[in-house]
């Protein structure tokens, strides 16, 4: 008689089978792929190659046209950074910085924002443990010229901003420094310390 153990080890072996059965072209089932031609199995190779090769070249499409767009929108991005006006651009560094990433809170990097009014900013948290990066995650900065957002996800400080940290402030304390810890839940926390950038601290002489 088979001990538990063995009857386990059996078991995975036969669903390991089973996940690796034999697939075949077009998900053509066995039973009919056996009843055809050898024409006939060379042409559903032929279709499948050519389905494939089509999936391939969409994806590829698809990645080239998410890192134009990245490109589109960090250019757009540095164009509104460079025409800025009084009070809407700010720079903050986050220290002593703590990221839930992996289920769990994790010290990260110092991180560093240059984030322009009216636009979302992508940022990256990076846990290094033994000088390796053991665990990476993504945020989003939106300021609004008053309240600086800290999100977890694209566009969640129009919908969900009670999720994301939030540091808020005139554009006197800006322009003064305005250092305050915040934390989001299960997200990010920290002590941020943000000012007006100085292209953006002095009023521009009206001609």
């Amino acid at each position: 008689m088979k001990t538990i153990p063995a009857l386990l080890i059996t078991l995975s072996i036969v669903v390991l089978l089973l996940g690796c059965a034999t697939r075949y072209p077009l998900d053509i089932p066995e039973e009919q792929w056996e009843a055809m031609t050898a024409e006939q199995r060379l042409q559903a190779r032929q279709q499948q190659a050519a389905l494939d090769q089509a999936r391939a070249e969409q994806r590829a499409a698809e990645a080239r046209a998410r890192e134009e767009e990245a490109a589109r929108q960090r250019a757009e991005l540095e164009v509104r950074r460079q025409e800025a006006g009084f009070g809407e651009r700010v720079q903050c560094v986050l220290r002593e910085a703590e990221a839930y990433l992996g289920g769990s809170w994790r010290s990260v990097q110092p991180l560093a924002l240059d984030v322009v009014q009216g636009m979302e900013w992508g940022f990256e948290m990076q846990a290094v443990e033994d000088g390796r990066v053991r665990r990476r995650g993504t945020g989003y900065a939106h300021f609004d010229g008053t309240r600086l957002t800290l999100c977890p996800r694209s566009g969640q400080y129009q919908t969900h901003a009670a999720a994301c940290a939030q540091v808020v402030g005139t554009t006197s304390d800006y322009r003064r420094g305005l250092s305050e810890r915040i934390e989001g839940h299960r997200f990010l926390r920290g002590q941020l310390r943000c000012d007006l950038h100085p292209a953006s601290a002095v009023p521009r002489r009206r001609n």
